[in-house]
């Protein structure tokens, strides 16, 4: 496979904030959360752990602003991830 073509199956997750100050786990394709947290590291911890049981993800971080500040995938291994606690 090169690196220009797609990866199959990767299931996409996101970490972005809510107006109500909490931070929500999504997968792409669905409107409603997978799981609501206090703050953005423990929603991204959640994120990663989830991700991790796939053979192809993708997790995308939000900031409070709503600007992409991290990208993490199975693909990559040599990526730097936040330790999961």
């Amino acid at each position: 496979m090169s690196v220009t073509e797609p990866v199959p199956n990767v299931i996409n997750f996101t970490v972005r904030p809510q107006a109500s100050g909490q931070w929500r786990v999504c997968e792409e394709g669905f409107e409603k959360s997978i799981a609501e947290f206090d703050n953005s590291e423990s929603a991204e911890q959640y994120a990663l752990r989830l991700a991790a049981s796939k053979a192809n993800w993708k997790v995308d971080v939000y900031d409070a602003g709503g600007s992409l500040v991290g990208t993490y995938n199975s693909e990559d291994d040599a990526m730097p991830k936040p330790a999961i606690e």
